[in-house]
């Protein structure tokens, strides 16, 4: 409403028209369309006449639409549902044409103060700039911080042939292998079992298939 501040002339039910500034306007007031067009400062609802509308700031649109006023026991008026009648805040009135009376109403359904938008829509519309932001970001972001744990990781004498494992191995807690040699250096002879067994070694017997025991192995 600060920025489409203007002058707008509002018919009073007395009949005199006044001239007020647009953020005066409430709901349920009737604004006097100019017949020469001019940018419309809240939503309307067309009762006389018709308009010819740019409704491209809005929809994208670059063709005029043709509003039409409310017929008579049309049933409760929807924003969404009448389009037809409507008048949209921030849309172009290119030229207005009056039939019934020398003046072009319309009455005010929604000012910029007083847009009903429900707080759950206002959440998700919020929410759909983050949505926006966070996908180009998050890729680049992850391989940075991937290529700084392998770094570190590096100084810590790990090398890592899978740069994209660093994450899982994060999260790792146990580890099992099916051998141990690779890991004690045992398969390279480089390292040897010392020290005396804490308790003498049983002799330990196997049995043949002739079921007669050979002796200690």
């Amino acid at each position: 409403m600060v920025k489409l501040s203007m002058r707008v002339c509002v018919c009073r039910p007395g009949g005199e028209e006044e001239w007020v500034d647009s953020s005066e306007l409430v709901p349920g007031d009737c604004l006097v369309l100019p017949q020469e067009g001019g940018l419309m400062p809240c939503d309307a609802a067309l009762v006389t006449g018709e308009c010819m509308v740019n409704e491209s700031s809005l929809t994208g649109e670059s063709i005029p639409v043709l509003k039409t006023a409310l017929p008579e026991g049309l049933g409760p008026y929807c924003a969404e549902t009448h389009r037809r009648h409507t008048l949209f805040c921030g849309t172009l009135i290119l030229q207005a044409r009056a039939y019934v009376g020398p003046h072009v109403l319309a009455v005010v359904t929604r000012t910029g103060m007083s847009q009903e938008v429900p707080l759950n829509e206002i959440v998700i519309r919020a929410l759909d700039l983050v949505t926006v932001v966070v996908p180009p970001a998050l890729p680049a972001a992850m391989t940075v911080c991937t290529l700084y744990a392998q770094s570190r990781l590096r100084r810590q004498g790990i090398f890592c042939i899978h740069p994209l494992r660093i994450n899982l191995g994060g999260k790792l807690q146990l580890v099992c292998f099916d051998k141990v040699g690779p890991q004690v250096g045992l398969a390279q002879g480089s390292g040897t079992a010392t020290g005396t067994p804490a308790r003498p070694p049983h002799p330990r017997y196997s049995l043949s298939s002739t079921h007669r025991m050979p002796g200690p192995v």
